[in-house]
């Protein structure tokens, strides 16, 4: 009985193969046919056009953005979170729009509670692998974190400058009362600083913080190009039916409007409830025959169907500012959120220093409390109506990035 010798498959590098096959092509530029090209370089046609074609999707992975690194044609076996890679992506960019960092430990406890099942039994370590590698992916990269602004600029200003040059032809005959920017940011009820000055040498910097540094609020602001700041909507977190908003919201000044989400988040029903309380007010102020314009940004809930059906529909059409690009290009970005988030700052160390005050007075014990809903809601009109609306002008006019030039 004949056994045979068991076939043994030889492994190439990544480097061997493009090696390989640039140096078949280079032999048949010089006149050689294909068959004696490979023969030379010492590999079959078989293997030459596999190789060939294994480098030519390797490279458009990388045109894609992706890491570019592949070693085989077969994509592999699914990802156990492949079927939930919506749910996924939705979890993460949320918490991005929000500036909140997104670690592999949050995906794998979000992972863990969507598909319980499929994750039972395998230890921590194991699922967070799991979860790096499904991340890698499909295109998202672990990074140190940086502000929008200091992305490399060769990336947006090509873009964000051809998006300016479209939107000044949209906009060169339109009343600057009739387009307007809406951008929602966090609005955080402490402001401390990891700084403070202090005797030169000492080792230990002792800064006594609130007792709840995490509670935060979101801001939609909203403002023309003339100028003018439409009401604000401040968003609370809590229940849209519970205390919060059944009672604490109606004491809270009658120049902005207020809501409650359970995340402090704005979602769909949070845009809907801005569309009715700002922008449908604005618009019955405007002339019939007009058809004033919306910038947004490409948040996602921005560009949601019903969210853009229901703007469409009151008369208002909308344009949405490419990704990266807000920096150069969103008004609110540029010029409002930073003079109004200073106002709060200041107001916010006025209070602190008033509560340090009144501590030390009564108990000898510096013990500082977190502003209250209403103080917080009370300081946000304030910092937002007393913008000047010659600099709310100017946030339209970024240098190389003017809405309009004169």
């Amino acid at each position: 009985m004949l056994v045979r010798e068991p076939v043994r498959r030889k492994s190439y590098t990544i480097k061997h193969k493009r090696t390989t096959v640039r140096a078949v092509d280079e032999l048949v530029a010089s006149g050689l046919t294909l068959s004696s090209a490979c023969e030379r370089a010492g590999v079959a046609r078989r293997l030459f056009y596999k190789w060939k074609k294994l480098l030519e999707t390797d490279q458009q992975a990388a045109n894609k953005k992706y890491a570019g690194h592949l070693r085989t044609l077969h994509r592999g076996r699914a990802s156990i979170l492949a079927p939930k890679e919506y749910e996924l992506l939705r979890f993460i960019f949320e918490r991005r729009e929000q500036g909140i960092q997104v670690t592999v430990k949050m995906v794998r406890r979000f992972a863990q509670k969507i598909i319980p099942d499929e994750l039972q039994g395998k230890s921590r370590f194991a699922i967070e692998q799991i979860v790096r590698r499904f991340l890698h992916h499909i295109g998202l990269t672990h990074r140190v974190s940086t502000h929008t602004a200091q992305r490399n600029p060769v990336e947006t200003e090509a873009a964000s400058t051809e998006f300016m040059e479209f939107m000044r032809r949209k906009v060169e005959n339109m009343n600057p009362d009739h387009v307007v920017n809406m951008d929602q940011t966090p609005i955080p009820f402490t402001f401390h600083s990891n700084r403070t000055w202090t005797k030169r040498g000492s080792r230990t910097i002792h800064i006594v913080g609130s007792t709840s540094d995490t509670k935060r609020a979101t801001l939609a602001a909203t403002c023309t190009m003339s100028g003018k700041m439409l009401p604000p909507l401040l968003i609370f977190k809590g229940s849209q039916n519970g205390r919060i908003a059944q009672k604490e919201l109606l004491k809270f000044p009658e120049m902005g409007f207020y809501a409650t989400q359970k995340k402090a988040w704005m979602d769909e029903s949070m845009m809907l409830l801005w569309i009715e309380k700002c922008l449908l007010p604005w618009k019955n102020t405007l002339p019939d025959d007009t058809t004033p314009l919306l910038i947004l940004d490409s948040f996602r809930v921005h560009m949601m169907g019903p969210i853009v059906e229901k703007i469409q529909g009151i008369g208002i059409e909308v344009q949405h500012i490419p990704g990266g690009c807000t920096y150069l290009c969103q008004p609110i970005d540029v010029g409002i959120n930073r003079p109004i988030k200073a106002a709060l700052a200041d107001m916010w160390e006025d209070w602190l220093e008033t509560e340090v005050l009144e501590n030390e007075e009564d108990e000898g014990v510096i013990n500082i409390e977190t502003p209250s809903r209403e103080l917080i809601a009370n300081w946000v009109v304030e910092a937002y109506w007393m913008l000047d609306e010659e600099k709310c002008k100017n946030a339209w006019r970024k240098k190389g990035f003017e809405w309009i030039i004169d």
